[in-house]
């Protein structure tokens, strides 16, 4: 499986209702886009500010695909005139990891 996960960190103006229907925008998108498994719009527990986006997809190809529909490129544009900050990683649990096991919790506990 590929995964996106998208951080979209909002300023603290931002009216309640304009987020709330950019996180409804992204809930509908597994209808319009094929090859969308499923995603999840989670507002994060420890920064109010924040809202979590995973989208999971079979393949980079399809992965890829998302990307270039049309349906895809006005979120982008939303999420470039409300967000103060967009941070994405992009994970494929099919790929072994070029990591060994030590690195990868060195490389984690930086990042924390």
């Amino acid at each position: 499986m590929f995964y996106q996960l998208v951080s979209f960190t909002f300023p603290d103006d931002i009216p309640n209702d304009t987020r709330s229907a950019f996180e409804d925008s992204l809930r509908s998108l597994p209808g319009k886009i094929p090859n969308l498994e499923d995603v999840r719009v989670i507002r994060a527990y420890d920064d109010v500010n924040v809202t979590g986006y995973v989208s999971v997809f079979r393949s980079e190809a399809d992965y890829q695909s998302y990307l270039e529909h049309p349906e895809h490129a006005p979120i982008g544009t939303v999420a470039d005139r409300v967000c103060s900050r967009i941070r994405r990683l992009i994970l494929d649990d099919d790929r072994p990891s070029v990591l060994a096991p030590r690195q990868q919790d060195e490389q984690l506990s930086h990042s924390a």
